[in-house]
């Protein structure tokens, strides 16, 4: 497995709290942090939430989305016509 080398700052209580942990796990402060991210990995937070924005009803609605680029701004001509200003 290819890694790579992290340099993070931690307040004083946040890193004793990851020292006091890899002390009572036997292991070191990366183990722990390590972990910690297998354990977030491993709740796939993402996959939730892009599952929930897949499920979405409205966002099912085909075509939707699409139409002009200035809508935004020119609603009023594409809702009632060019006569509109």
């Amino acid at each position: 497995m290819a890694k790579k080398r992290l340099n993070i700052e931690l307040s004083i209580e946040q890193y004793d709290v990851l020292r006091r942990q890899a002390e009572a796990g036997g292991t070191t402060v990366s183990g722990v942090i390590r972990q910690l991210i297998e354990r977030f990995r491993d709740r796939n937070p993402i996959r939730t939430v892009k599952k929930t924005h897949s499920s979405d009803p409205f966002f099912k609605r085909r075509g939707s989305f699409d139409g002009p680029r200035h809508l935004a701004e020119k609603h009023d001509q594409s809702l009632y016509g060019q006569g509109r200003k």
